[in-house]
């Protein structure tokens, strides 16, 4: 995106801040984002990744995705949840979900370091004055994930979804 400047009627300059770019480029994901196997999907290569990732993603009040941030290195011991909080008012979003691999694992069961971000972030979007819905915590592992919304027992699964009755 290009900043240009531009003259004002009167001869003064302003910095032109936005402007519409047209891209063959489609975004990740188009539209609603309706449940988490469509975040699943979306993110599906972190089955294979080697290297621990923390991915937010940023939805408006209707679900609509507003955009995401991946945090390289990270793991559920060492993200620093400002950066989450951060990367959601940029995005001026409503909700978020945060997505993490388990790096060489077939276990996308939470663990106590997962446990304890997720608790994090509950407790923090309780007590921000401007209330961010913490919609959903998803673990990634090979071929299966972990999906704290739907892990109750009462939604529906895929068959990529794997039940931790024990949490």
């Amino acid at each position: 995106m290009k900043n240009q400047g531009h003259k004002h009627e009167d001869g003064k300059r302003y910095l032109k801040k936005f402007e519409i770019v047209e891209t063959d480029t489609e975004l990740p994901i188009q539209g609603q984002v309706r449940d988490p196997e469509d975040l699943y999907q979306f993110l599906k290569d972190l089955e294979s990744e080697s290297v621990p990732k923390i991915i937010g993603v940023y939805l408006d009040d209707k679900n609509l995705f507003l955009g995401h941030q991946v945090f390289l290195g990270s793991s559920s011991k060492t993200l620093n949840t400002k950066l989450v909080w951060q990367y959601l008012l940029l995005f001026s979003a409503t909700k978020f979900t945060v997505l993490l691999n388990h790096p060489g694992s077939d276990d996308p069961t939470p663990d106590e370091d997962d446990k304890k971000l997720m608790r994090a972030l509950q407790a923090d979007s309780q007590v921000l004055s401007f209330k961010p819905f913490f919609e959903d915590f998803i673990i990634v592992a090979k071929k299966s994930y972990f999906s704290m919304a739907t892990n109750d027992g009462t939604a529906g699964h895929s068959s990529n979804q794997k039940h931790v009755t024990k949490f």
